[in-house]
């Protein structure tokens, strides 16, 4: 599995192409349908899904882009309310309300088998009310709810400060120490290039703020 970081159109967001046997995940598009697509070519990599953090729109500006060619969007079934209006946020970017209904509703603990690939969902609530990390192999996908030395914001609709404390505390720091995190907002560059992550559990066990909340 080779994970490649291409930077999104706004604040700096992380759209990964997640590529196995020829076959591509992108988790969070907020790059443009066409950058994807002309990477993914690129790469030699199919895209076949794809998998949203949650709903806001710096990591779903794409989204539309790749549904109109066919690829399905997975979502949990708790972000719909922020997909379909104005939670997603378009109107704070300066852009026309841009609401979607994803493909796939997505439950709590539910595993994916998306061949090549086994997807774990963690349904992590806190930045928005159906924010989720996806655990694909070792690599957690942390969108905007885990960051190296810090975490996501709450004061977005839908957010809860609490239910972030206890998304952190009682889902992503009881996974495997050596779990390697790729967050949802880094330095990239355009093109799509291969990723390290930027922080570990064990790190961020040890290291992190939100230690002080808990």
């Amino acid at each position: 599995m080779t994970i490649y970081l291409m930077q999104g159109e706004y604040l700096s967001e992380c759209t990964y192409l997640v590529v196995e046997e020829g076959k591509a995940l992108i988790i969070d598009p907020g790059a443009s349908s066409d950058r994807i697509i002309c990477e993914c070519g690129r790469i030699g990599a199919t895209p076949i899904a794809v998998l949203l953090t949650h709903g806001h729109l710096d990591h779903t500006f794409g989204v539309q882009g790749l549904m109109e060619k066919g690829v399905k969007v997975y979502a949990h079934k708790e972000e719909f309310a922020v997909t379909q209006g104005r939670a997603n946020l378009a109107l704070a970017f300066g852009l026309k309300e841009r609401s979607f209904t994803p493909d796939v509703a997505l439950k709590d603990d539910e595993e994916l088998a998306i061949d090549p690939f086994i997807v774990k969902v963690l349904h992590t609530p806190g930045h928005t009310q159906g924010g989720v990390c996806y655990l694909i192999g070792n690599a957690l996908f942390s969108g905007d709810t885990l960051f190296p030395g810090s975490y996501g914001r709450t004061d977005f609709p839908t957010g809860d400060e609490q239910d972030l404390i206890c998304s952190i505390a009682n889902v992503l720091f009881e996974l495997p120490r050596e779990t390697e995190v790729y967050c949802g907002h880094a330095d990239a560059t355009p093109d799509a290039r291969i990723s390290s992550p930027q922080s570990t559990i064990a790190e961020e066990y040890t290291t992190n703020p939100i230690l002080y909340l808990l």
